[in-house]
């Protein structure tokens, strides 16, 4: 693989997880992946258009190991997650955290680890996740807990944290207005990941 500062070879999958299409976080996110150089590939997927079903953790149901079949948008979600060099979670702060359909993407996850044949935690080492996310309220210390969420699962995977990308805003297109965050978004892919 390429490395994090490399762009030729990279592969950004961009996975929108509001429940707003068009939303801010969107808006954000489309704005930090125009500068990314031509070398770069980029796949957009919206949650809303793959629903997952509920998930079912059946990992100490019985003694059999658990075999979990991959199918329909999770089979879609799967390839398109290995795929990819870096993982944008595109993530609007919901009650302080993930939207519930990141959420559902990520408890997903959990049943990958243990579908034959993908090898998918040793496949995702080296990745780097990302993530972008506006909140409406005044504080930003408020999107803490969807931050750690992200890290926390990037360094669970042995993924890099590339960091997270937060604007400020409320109604649609708010975030157009927050100078700072449109300026961070254009320099947000071209600098090394977070430590």
């Amino acid at each position: 693989m390429s490395s994090p500062t490399t762009a030729a070879g990279r592969h950004f999958l961009f996975l929108v997880t509001s429940a707003r299409r068009k939303g801010n976080s969107e808006h954000l996110a489309r704005h930090a992946a125009a500068v990314l150089p031509d070398g770069c590939k980029q796949t957009w997927l919206n949650l809303a258009d793959l629903p997952l079903p509920a998930f079912d953790d059946l990992r100490h149901a019985s003694t059999e190991a658990w075999t979990p079949a991959i199918e329909g948008p999770a089979r879609t979600l799967l390839s398109a997650t290995l795929e990819a060099t870096d993982l944008v979670m595109i993530t609007p702060v919901y009650w302080y955290s993930l939207p519930a359909a990141a959420k559902l993407y990520l408890d997903h996850w959990s049943a990958w680890l243990r579908a034959p044949g993908w090898d998918f935690k040793t496949r995702m080492a080296g990745k780097t996740l990302w993530g972008i996310s506006v909140y409406s309220d005044t504080d930003p210390r408020l999107a803490g807990p969807l931050r750690d969420s992200l890290q926390f699962t990037a360094e669970y995977m042995k993924m890099r944290w590339g960091g997270l990308l937060l604007g400020q805003g409320n109604r649609p297109g708010d975030v157009l207005g927050d100078h700072a965050s449109i300026v961070a978004a254009g320099q947000f892919f071209l600098g090394p990941p977070a430590v």
